[in-house]
């Protein structure tokens, strides 16, 4: 998936570049609501990561 086609709070499967298994991710824009200022929040931790360093799958619906 192109990070083109990725929204602000929307989550995502993921995977890690370089790891085998994906995970469930959301895109943040904690930072700035500029595309350039967004991160990737990994669900269950309070870290945030950089888009780059992740593949993304799928968009997943909210419930």
């Amino acid at each position: 998936m192109d990070h083109d086609e990725l929204r602000a709070g929307s989550y995502y499967w993921a995977r890690r570049c370089g790891a085998e298994d994906a995970e469930v991710v959301q895109i943040s824009d904690v930072f700035g609501q500029d595309r350039q200022f967004w991160s990737v929040a990994v669900m269950g931790s309070d870290q945030h990561h950089s888009l780059s360093e992740f593949s993304f799958l799928i968009r997943l619906d909210e419930p």
